[in-house]
């Protein structure tokens, strides 16, 4: 009995570490248009953000648009990143100045997942 837990805490201690970067755990959410949520994160964190898009609302203009606005902000130090996402998206991002920092998605609803 003993042995079996030692192994589980052996393989669970190791992924304990890299969320530690994260300071708050991350990100696992849906976000509607213009809504943010806040997270911490370390100085020199390689975080992995994925944004899988529910719905894209349409402007009362003769434009379309193709997908929702995906933007992070460091509170203190500003704009991080900001890009246009279709359908579904993964990529890295590496963090400068570590602190509370905030997601938002505006022009439609996504799911939003930061690690």
């Amino acid at each position: 009995m003993h042995r079996r837990t030692f192994v589980s805490l052996a393989a669970v201690v190791p992924f304990a570490g890299c969320t530690g970067l994260l300071g708050g755990g991350g990100v696992d959410t849906t976000l509607e248009d213009n809504e943010r949520t806040e997270f911490d994160v370390s100085d020199g964190a390689e975080l992995t953000v994925t944004v899988d898009v529910q719905e894209v609302f349409q402007p009362d203009m003769d434009l379309e648009r193709e997908g929702v606005s995906f933007r992070l902000d460091h509170l203190e130090n500003g704009l991080v990143d900001t890009r246009i996402v279709e359908d579904s998206e993964t990529f890295d991002l590496e963090i400068e100045d570590g602190g509370t920092h905030a997601v938002m998605i505006t022009g439609g609803i996504a799911d939003v997942t930061i690690e």
